[in-house]
């Protein structure tokens, strides 16, 4: 039997939010899975290796928390463990397809913009992208390999303990994304459109990941979420969920996840070949299991589209840019993409189309 914790707070001021996340990691057993593995381990606290996976590289403006796990929450769960002794913690990262259009999106830049500390003691903050080796994936008698001889950080491979943070919001390739979609931020390659998408299967290639580098605990940051057609890269205006959900099994966190939304986690392909590979697990939800007020869904079939699409690379990544919101004066574009200015100018647009889109509540 798999426990999903799903705690939510009345307040509308989130100064509880610390004191929840401790709630909640306690009651899901937390404590108790990190301890089992450490025992198993035969390490010393200061060698025992914690990764930690929050979602990050989403982040575009630090006036827009809602599309990445909170750095607040991050990092006092990391304290909370430094706190038992542990010494050894990576907070990892890879970086993603950002870094196609805008400079200065290596992990740790994008880590301190978001407001993290690089200079705590209590972790350091790897980039998975910059710390690569080779690895053989192995098949197994239900799964093949897409992966073969390939690459692996070396920090997320060598982790004794792993840990899926992930941020609560939809996602226009598969309705919404969770602790599963999260580990796909753990895959090497900074052009993740051109190698995960065109060239090979997004969902084979997280649930390898996992497969080969099980994770050990998800968590679900949902206190403030982004819903609607582009919560997986901007929203003007979050939906204040208050919750978070934890537990040790990121299928049966991401099914309930799923189910707060209002929807069939089935229809989330990550959830559906997580399931046909590691089997269904049986849950027990302790908590407020009902589906949040106000939640707008990605609309049916957009997945579809969206799969189809992504194969013509050359279109699909010049659409990216024009869809994608940032700081320009933290992140501005590459040098090749300052030069079109009927290109900026159309950027504009779209943009402030979304935005008005977006605030009225449409997408």
């Amino acid at each position: 039997m798999d426990t999903v914790v799903v705690r939510t707070t009345q307040k509308d001021d989130d100064n509880d939010k610390l004191a929840l996340l401790e709630q909640v990691i306690d009651e899901a057993g937390f404590w108790t899975a990190l301890e089992k593995r450490f025992a198993e381990s035969g390490k010393s606290k200061n060698d025992f290796l914690i990764a930690v996976k929050p979602n990050l590289m989403m982040f575009y403006n630090i006036k827009d928390l809602s599309v990445i796990t909170d750095p607040e929450l991050v990092e006092h769960l990391i304290k909370k463990i430094a706190d038992k002794g542990y010494t050894n913690i990576a907070l990892v990262e890879s970086q993603n397809v950002f870094g196609n259009w805008f400079e200065n999106r290596d992990v740790i830049s994008v880590a301190k913009a978001a407001g993290y500390n690089a200079e705590s003691t209590d972790y350091r903050i790897i980039d998975l992208t910059m710390d690569v080796t080779a690895h053989v994936y192995k098949d197994s008698p239900d799964f093949e390999s897409s992966l073969g001889t390939y690459l692996v950080g070396r920090t997320w491979r060598d982790a004794d303990f792993r840990i899926s943070f992930a941020k609560n919001k939809t996602h226009i390739s598969c309705y919404y994304t969770l602790t599963v979609k999260n580990i796909y931020g753990v895959t090497p390659e900074q052009n993740k459109f051109r190698e995960y998408h065109t060239d090979r299967e997004i969902d084979k290639v997280t649930i390898e990941m996992i497969k080969e580098f099980p994770v050990h605990f998800g968590i679900v940051d949902g206190i403030w979420s982004a819903d609607g057609l582009l919560g997986l890269k901007a929203d003007f205006d979050p939906n204040h969920t208050k919750t978070l959900i934890a537990g040790e099994n990121i299928i049966a966190v991401d099914i309930v996840g799923g189910q707060k939304m209002g929807l069939d986690p089935m229809k989330n392909f990550f959830v559906k070949l997580a399931v046909d590979t590691f089997g269904k697990p049986d849950i027990t939800i302790i908590g407020d299991f009902s589906v949040y007020k106000d939640w707008k869904n990605v609309g049916l079939f957009v997945d579809s589209i969206l799969d189809y699409g992504e194969e013509l690379y050359g279109f699909a990544n010049i659409l990216g840019y024009m869809c994608s919101e940032m700081d320009l004066k933290a992140f501005p574009p590459k040098r090749e993409l300052q030069v079109s200015w009927f290109r900026n100018t159309l950027r504009g647009v779209f943009l402030n189309i979304f935005r008005v889109l977006n605030k009225a509540g449409i997408i």
